[in-house]
């Protein structure tokens, strides 16, 4: 039998991954573009960015959980009780995990900055995604940031949970990994 705080950290962990793929897939293909419904450029600017700053919240803390999770059973766990191939696999989650909170910290500060300037300024966009040609230039440069990043956050999260079920594999089929774990809190 599992023990529950490790279970529920593996609920939490899982469940902030989850929320912050989905979210964030779901922003990129189905709210960006659909903003183009919105005819005044300065409207469409404030509904995205009102909507993605809210979800920032969201975000951090289910990628916040996520990272936390990881950290507290990663100080116990390197991976070497399992396999060999789970260490690497560890590892490769440890840099899935800072490239998407580093990325993750990048979109906040500057979707929070693009929120700022539409709310306050008005600043036109094409898209949810494309700043219109007569936006200012830091405008287009945040915004282009903002959909590299978010793109990049979305790659990092799905490897991310990759990574986890194929470790989720190697632990469930490891000998010493069941025993390790029957002393687990």
């Amino acid at each position: 039998m599992t023990p529950v705080l490790t279970t529920s950290a593996y609920v939490l962990h899982n469940l902030g991954l989850a929320v912050g793929f989905g979210g964030s897939l779901f922003g990129q293909a189905a709210l960006n573009p659909s903003a183009k419904l919105i005819s005044d450029k300065q409207e469409r600017a404030k509904l995205v960015n009102t909507a993605w700053n809210g979800y920032n919240i969201i975000n951090a803390l289910s990628i916040g959980t996520a990272a936390l999770t990881w950290l507290v059973g990663r100080t116990a766990i390197s991976g070497r009780v399992i396999s060999p191939q789970a260490r690497k696999l560890v590892i490769a989650k440890d840099f899935l995990m800072g490239a998407t909170l580093v990325s993750g910290f990048v979109n906040l500060l500057s979707g929070g900055f693009l929120a700022k300037r539409a709310l306050k300024d008005g600043i036109p966009m094409d898209s949810g995604y494309k700043a219109s040609p007569e936006a200012p230039q830091d405008v287009k440069n945040a915004t282009r940031l903002v959909n590299g990043l978010g793109l990049f956050s979305i790659i990092s999260m799905a490897g991310l949970i990759g990574v986890s079920t194929w470790l989720d594999n190697q632990a469930a089929t490891s000998r010493k990994w069941n025993l390790f774990a029957r002393i687990l809190p």
